[in-house]
């Protein structure tokens, strides 16, 4: 079984929504323009709770999901009816057609096998003006490290960039417009949200 399609029904309940995933959330819905009619991609959507803030935030923005998770997608759906649902993997992304305003991408980089390839195909998504807000919590110290090796052992597998090596995956295909560090209690890792542009060619 897909270790995210185990945890879909207990997504919500999760002691990192607290901590990780709901201050994520926040910053991103923070930076939005509630008038703005926008095409987004939330990639890596899980059960579709960003979905439903932006719908809510927003009700003229145009959203799709996508999730490898069948089962998360099927939980997205119930509460997200309007916004468009892909079951696909992120390494698939090149198959994917049409362009978008803002691609999200919050705490599922570390998952993928081939995370530069993700960044690349996911510019040829974007709107040459367009941005991605990317997020994740970033193996910058020791202490993060540290952190994020327990955290392994209920997602399973990932490879947490710190911010030198998540830059290096960015050049030639995109610039840091800003870097967003939360860490609501001191014993979390930080995450880094990072505000992408693509670097003109």
């Amino acid at each position: 079984m897909n270790i995210w399609d185990f945890w879909a029904n207990k997504y919500d309940k999760l002691w990192v929504q607290k901590y990780s995933l709901r201050p994520t959330r926040d910053y991103i819905t923070s930076l939005f323009d509630q008038e703005k009619p926008l095409k987004i991609l939330d990639l890596g959507c899980g059960p579709g709770e960003l979905l439903a803030e932006l719908s809510r935030l927003n009700p003229s923005l145009d959203l799709s999901g996508l999730d490898s998770s069948k089962a998360m997608l099927d939980i997205s759906k119930k509460t997200n009816k309007r916004a468009r649902h892909i079951l696909m993997d992120a390494k698939d992304l090149s198959q994917l057609e049409g362009k978008y305003h803002i691609i999200i991408s919050t705490h599922s980089l570390p998952y993928y096998k081939n995370p530069k390839k993700v960044i690349k195909d996911l510019s040829n998504l974007l709107e040459d003006d367009g941005l991605i807000y990317m997020g994740f919590a970033s193996e910058t110290s020791l202490y993060d490290k540290i952190a994020l090796f327990f955290v392994k052992f209920t997602t399973g597998p990932a490879s947490y960039p710190s911010d030198t090596r998540f830059r290096q995956m960015l050049e030639g295909v995109f610039r840091v417009e800003e870097l967003k560090i939360i860490r609501v209690k001191k014993y979390m890792p930080k995450i880094a949200v990072y505000t992408l542009k693509k670097v003109k060619k």
